[in-house]
């Protein structure tokens, strides 16, 4: 019976997320309000606020919900690139073919998750696609002896996930100063060769 309530839920959940992103990208996040999800998706508007209080919450999880499916069909491509910088450059630039074409609704769910972070400093988000997918690219990377393996893979996929996020944050005040292709691959070379452009010499 467990079985069938969680099923049941996640149904509910799914089609409140679908209907919600169908109507974001028809009439804009800012037209479209609660009780239209709420009818559209069926279900009672007391019902859609207990699965998500704030409309941004919907449109964080519509933004996840791409996000794993455009994780999904980057990793069927992964294999056939030659090593890790152009893995990891993958997967981050796969990405932003989304983001560029729905820069309102991204921007939305940024700003959601970084002020859920601020008010509850203890609160989980589940790792998006990318985010999983930037994860197995560096272990995989470090099993093979790409990656030192004294370095712990959380901090560097911590440094790559940061530094993305502000790239992003940039390209949204401003997308003319700011090409995330070019600052992609910057990201990764100084991920995984420094910032030294030559070795230093060493001093006395």
């Amino acid at each position: 019976m467990d079985g069938l309530v969680e099923r049941k839920k996640k149904e509910i959940r799914d089609r409140i997320i679908a209907v919600a992103g169908e109507l974001f990208n028809q009439q804009g996040f800012e037209n479209t309000t609660m009780d239209q999800i709420a009818a559209k998706a069926v279900v009672a508007r007391k019902t859609l606020y207990n699965y998500f209080p704030f409309k941004e919450a919907i449109a964080d999880e519509y933004v996840r919900s791409i996000a794993k499916d455009t994780a999904q069909k980057t990793l069927e491509t992964l294999s056939d690139l030659p090593d890790t910088k152009s893995r990891l450059i993958a997967a981050i630039n796969k990405r932003y073919d989304w983001l560029e074409l729905n820069p309102e609704i991204c921007g939305i769910a940024l700003m959601y998750r970084m002020k859920i972070m601020l008010q509850e400093p203890n609160h989980k988000f589940e790792p998006s696609g990318t985010q999983n997918l930037i994860m197995d690219i560096l272990h995989t990377s470090q099993e093979m002896g790409e990656i030192n393996s004294d370095i712990p893979i959380e901090r560097i996929f911590g440094f790559i996930d940061y530094m993305r996020t502000v790239m992003v944050l940039d390209w949204l005040k401003d997308n003319t100063l700011v090409n995330l292709r070019e600052e992609t691959v910057r990201l990764v070379d100084l991920v995984l060769y420094g910032a030294f452009s030559h070795q230093p010499q060493k001093t006395e």
